[in-house]
C-alpha cells in the first residue's frame, strides 16, 4: 500500500472521521469545504454515529444524537 492509497480498515476509517470532526469543530474547514457544506465532514459524522467511541466524541463535540446508546456494539438488538 502506497501513502496515496485508502485503507479499508475500519480502524483507518474510524481515524480519519475522527480527524475530521475534530478539524471542523469550532467551525473550521478543509480544502474539500466548499460554501459552508463539506461532504467530508457530513460523512465523518456518519461513520462515528456507527461506533460507540465515536458517538462518545459527537456528544463531546456537542452533536445531539438521536440512536439509542443504550445498545452496546456486538450485542443482538
Amino acid at each position: 500500500m502506497t501513502s496515496t492509497d485508502d485503507s479499508d480498515r475500519p480502524v483507518d476509517h474510524f481515524e480519519s472521521a475522527r480527524n475530521t470532526a475534530l478539524h471542523h469543530r469550532d467551525g473550521g474547514s478543509c480544502f474539500r469545504c466548499r460554501q459552508g457544506r463539506c461532504g467530508q465532514y457530513a460523512w465523518a459524522v456518519e461513520e462515528l454515529g456507527r461506533h460507540a467511541g465515536g458517538r462518545k466524541l459527537l456528544r463531546q463535540l456537542g452533536f445531539p444524537l438521536s440512536c439509542d446508546d443504550s445498545i452496546e456494539e456486538g450485542q443482538p438488538r
